[in-house]
């Protein structure tokens, strides 16, 4: 089916995957055949804002709230995870330009600013899972 090639601890493994059925697969390592139930990985769930950077997010928030400039929301396409966050509050930024990264579906997708301004809040860090039309970054015009 799929061969494979581990080295674990400098010993070299050769796998083969025979055949799977279900949660059952039949597998050969370095000439052994193997009978081995798997287990689905029960996903580690992530803090979505370390403590410290909630407070300074509130913060931030309320600056925005007191400008007057026109702003823009930077919201996620799809659910996912922020793999990186590229953007400051306080950063000039331009249209096109990448402010973050989002894992979807296991590809990572450059998430751009529709608009220049400047960044008045961050609301994502990296690792934080979003749900679509959440808004990530707000951009003052």
């Amino acid at each position: 089916m799929k061969n494979y090639k581990f080295r674990i601890n400098g010993n070299q493994y050769e796998v083969e995957v025979l055949e799977v059925e279900g949660n059952m697969a039949r597998i050969e390592v370095n000439g052994t055949v193997y009978d081995v139930e798997m287990q689905r990985e029960i996903p580690k769930i992530k803090p979505s804002v370390a403590p410290v950077q909630q407070k300074a997010v509130k913060e931030v928030k309320s600056e925005a709230a007191k400008s007057t400039g026109k702003a823009l929301d930077v919201r996620a396409p799809l659910p996912g995870v922020i793999i990186q966050v590229l953007v400051r509050p306080g950063d000039e930024v331009n249209a096109g330009q990448t402010v973050c990264t989002l894992e979807t579906m296991k590809m990572e997708n450059a998430i751009k600013a529709e608009k220049g301004g400047k960044v008045s809040t961050v609301n994502i860090a990296p690792g934080q899972s979003v749900l679509q039309d959440e808004v990530l970054i707000v951009i003052n015009q």
